[in-house]
């Protein structure tokens, strides 16, 4: 009696693990799809070199304090960790894994660099930072995500810059428009965008003909799609910040100064931005309801980010990452990470320079 049963407990357990295993090879390689709705990351913080992006009440960010390296925290800041030693810029993330561009230095972690393609590689990644999985190893920027698929500028020797479409299980991938271009977002079955050189147009390529056509004549850097309105730094009236109605009506100046970089918050009511080559460069924010401007902080800074609660930003070096409650006072702190480091030494930090929320035009 006991043998039988000794037998038939071995049978089960010899079945519990082959079970066990096969589940675990079956999901080792499958890829998990999302819905066609699903956004990778905020237009905004694209252009601000995807140092940030938030999914699920998750921020996974570039920790400048450890080279770069990919980590992740909760959303208010708290429970700080690293998922992995890549260097990651244009971070996107769905339920299942982070999407980002390898960054081989980040010594030159700007926006002007990482057009210019100093980084190596698209990569995907689970949260917990296993099976990571390589799309290209080709130079490559401006990575979004929409849906089941990734856009992104890829460069390569033969035929220069070019945008691609890949699915997210590398099961597919196509060149989608034959030009140096920066994807704005994917809405209504096309990709918009812009292009690097020549005319500064806004145009759209449709994701079933592939034909393409000029949305809006101007002289656009990066325009954002928010709302009833399209955001945009106008090229041809020395970078000063405007928006008009979605239908392109009514182009109206929003910031009087020339600007290098700005972001919307995602509530909507606060555009801040970067003034630079005055003598009294700042990065400031506009009320978008009252359209009154105020200072955050003077001198020089960038890579201006948003999530659902904070605004973040680094000073000009690289060496600092400021946050703001995105919709609540004018109050800017340094964010803290340094005592999650376990591989590179911790930075000297200088204290926060004296803010002046004083109002601006």
């Amino acid at each position: 009696m006991l043998s039988s049963v000794k037998r038939v407990l071995i049978i089960l357990t010899i079945i519990t693990v082959a079970a066990i295993l096969g589940l675990y090879f079956y999901t080792k390689d499958r890829t998990y799809f999302n819905k066609e709705a699903q956004i990778g990351n905020t237009t905004g913080n694209i252009y601000n070199g995807g140092l940030f992006c938030e999914q699920d009440n998750t921020i996974f960010f570039n920790n400048l304090y450890d080279n770069g390296s990919l980590y992740r925290m909760d959303s208010v800041c708290s429970n700080i960790r690293k998922v992995s030693e890549e260097k990651a810029v244009f971070i996107n993330a769905d339920n299942n894994y982070i999407y980002y561009i390898n960054a081989n230095s980040m010594a030159d972690n700007n926006t002007d660099s990482i057009m210019m393609y100093n980084n190596s590689g698209v990569y995907r990644i689970d949260h917990n930072g296993s099976n990571l999985k390589a799309f290209t190893g080709n130079p490559s920027a401006y990575l979004i995500l929409s849906g089941n698929y990734l856009y992104f500028p890829r460069y390569d020797v033969n035929n220069g810059i070019n945008l691609y479409q890949y699915k997210i299980d590398a099961s597919e991938n196509r060149p989608m428009i034959y030009n140096s271009v920066i994807p704005i977002e994917i809405m209504n079955n096309a990709v918009y965008y812009t292009r690097i050189s020549k005319d500064s147009n806004i145009g759209a390529t449709d994701l079933s003909s592939h034909t393409s056509h000029t949305y809006y004549n101007g002289s656009f850097l990066y325009p954002i799609f928010f709302g009833d309105y399209i955001y945009y730094i106008n090229k041809a009236d020395h970078k000063r910040i405007y928006r008009m109605n979605a239908d392109g009506s009514n182009p109206t100046l929003l910031i009087k100064k020339s600007c290098s970089t700005y972001n919307i918050t995602n509530s909507g009511k606060y555009l801040y931005y970067q003034i630079d080559g005055t003598s009294n460069n700042r990065i400031g924010r506009l009320n978008l309801e009252t359209l009154k401007s105020e200072t955050v902080m003077k001198g020089n800074y960038k890579h201006i980010s948003v999530t659902e609660n904070y605004v973040f930003f680094t000073n000009s070096d690289n060496t600092i990452i400021y946050k703001i409650l995105a919709d609540g006072g004018a109050d800017a702190s340094i964010l803290n990470t340094i005592e999650n480091l376990t591989t590179t030494p911790s930075p000297t930090l200088s204290p926060a320079p004296t803010l002046s929320p004083t109002p601006t035009p």
